[in-house]
């Protein structure tokens, strides 16, 4: 059965995804705002009453209105006004509401565009791993990132984000299904397989919207060579989609490869344990790789960042001394990379020097602007330095590039809406960010703003059975800037019953 979308005006809603988009660019109304508007939508014309909408939005939950009155005022502002000057939603008093555009229902997939910016649109999906050993996954995995990195790089290029073209592993991929969900006009394939000290690397560039194939390339290499590949098949890329491109890669970043094969072999399976927050065993291998090649830099900008993960855990000035350490290593031997300036970022937030974060992350945005993980850094330091509103703006852009972004996006876009007031759509993100303890926290605290109290208590209890220790002296460890923020999160965590 296909999926059935409601078209009106300039909007596009997915019910069943719950996505929203206003001319192929995303809008932020949350789960609820998603159900109340599909629900209106679906029955465009009738007028729906109040009882009908708040079962729809809160099935078998028994809630004020004025918790629906707020949730249509929240879509108001988010639709804006019709090109008539009114609303989409009219109110009919004592009774309901009534959805008032013509609504068009289209069955099967909408295109998903990024946004428009002239500049051709691509996806690298996970090479195929052909080496025989599900082990080696690391491996084909790490260099496809690589080489997303690489295409990054090029400014007249817009590269789709890791995270969201690694949905697409499978053994024969659809390029015209990856072209409509991600927007990507051309789509990266290939495949590795290791041969002792050698390696073998396909690739090929596909047309996403015909599957027309425009090269092929093969490389039999030596281990050591895998860096030039990498570049050369980013080149090879961004000379074929866009000519141009290649007159701006003399003014790229560059980053400077290991040395050592061992050293990169350990820090792309350091870089796999990361991507699935495994943060002990990432930050081990990172360790491992730094300790063989003193002088990658990017071993010890992540060593940095697993080590900023375990301060979240441990509450340790070593671990932070620690963090610090790594990363100053990293801006020393290569200043002008990104992620190195990003850890330098995450590590000085957590130590409150928020001034000089911001300009680590500035230059970060600089250096990699297309980077989803650099963004989501900068937004989290926007929270804790009170402008949650810039942060939603800045996720927002970052999700252009990253349809299906990770999990850990959610919390800091949850917490962005925590800051400004927004907790039932707070609640909506924090549900989708993991279960670590600190998400079930912050949970905690948006039920008890909202006077869901049996909801809070249960995530309290979520949040100690994944961390008996924690206490409101554990929460004041958050490194908020913004002393009004702060407070609100700690009036939420005093509310929900932490003590």
């Amino acid at each position: 059965m296909q999926r059935v979308h409601l078209a009106f005006g300039p909007f596009v809603l997915d019910p069943e995804k719950g996505t929203l988009l206003r001319q192929e660019l995303p809008i932020s109304i949350g789960h609820r705002g998603i159900t109340l508007l599909a629900t209106l939508a679906a029955r465009s014309g009738d007028i729906l009453t109040k009882a009908e909408l708040m079962e729809a939005a809160w099935p078998g939950l028994a809630v004020e209105e004025s918790n629906l009155t707020v949730q249509i005022a929240t879509l108001r502002k988010a639709l804006g006004p019709t090109d008539q000057g009114g609303d989409w939603i009219a109110t009919v008093p004592r009774v309901g509401y009534r959805f008032t555009a013509p609504v068009e229902r289209v069955e099967g997939s909408v295109q998903r565009r990024i946004a428009p910016s002239g500049k051709p649109t691509i996806a690298v999906l996970p090479f195929a791993n052909l080496s025989g050993d599900q082990d080696q996954h690391y491996l084909s995995d790490g260099i496809t990132e690589d080489i997303i990195t690489e295409l990054a790089r090029y400014r007249s290029l817009v590269v789709i984000a890791r995270n969201s073209s690694f949905q697409f592993r499978g053994p024969a991929p659809d390029s015209a299904e990856v072209h409509r969900q991600l927007g990507a006009r051309y789509v990266v394939e290939g495949s590795v397989r290791r041969l002792g000290d050698r390696i073998r690397i396909t690739a090929q560039l596909i047309d996403g919207p015909s599957g027309f194939h425009l090269w092929a390339q093969r490389y039999d290499r030596a281990l050591e060579d895998i860096f030039s590949v990498q570049e050369e098949v980013a080149a090879l890329v961004a000379a074929t989609v866009q000519g141009a491109a290649e007159a701006d890669a003399t003014n790229r970043s560059r980053r400077t490869p290991p040395v050592d094969w061992a050293a990169y072999d350990y820090y792309l399976q350091g870089r796999a344990h990361y991507h699935q927050y495994e943060m002990d065993k990432g930050e081990s291998m990172f360790a491992r790789s730094a300790e063989l090649d003193p002088a990658f830099a990017q071993g010890h900008a992540y060593l940095a960042q697993c080590l900023v993960a375990r301060f979240w855990y441990d509450h340790d000035p070593r671990t932070l001394q620690s963090a610090l350490q790594s990363a100053r290593t990293a801006l020393l031997l290569d200043r002008n990379d990104g992620i190195c300036n990003q850890s330098m970022g995450l590590v000085l937030v957590h130590m409150r020097q928020h001034g000089d974060a911001g300009l680590h992350f500035q230059q970060a945005r600089t250096l990699n602007p297309h980077d989803v993980n650099i963004a989501g850094d900068y937004a989290s330091w926007l929270n804790y330095g009170g402008q949650p509103q810039q942060s939603l703006a800045v996720l927002e852009r970052a999700i252009l590039l990253d349809p299906l972004p990770p999990v850990w996006f959610w919390e800091v876009k949850g917490s962005a809406l925590f800051l400004l007031g927004r907790y039932a759509e707070a609640i909506d993100a924090y549900r989708k960010a993991g279960d670590q303890f600190f998400i079930h926290a912050f949970l905690a605290a948006a039920y008890a703003h909202l006077g869901e109290m049996e909801n809070a208590h249960v995530a309290v209890e979520a949040t100690l059975s994944r961390q008996p220790d924690l206490s409101l002296g554990y929460l004041a460890h958050l490194p908020f800037a913004d002393p009004s923020s702060f407070e609100l999160f700690l009036s939420g965590f005093r509310k929900a019953g932490f003590l």
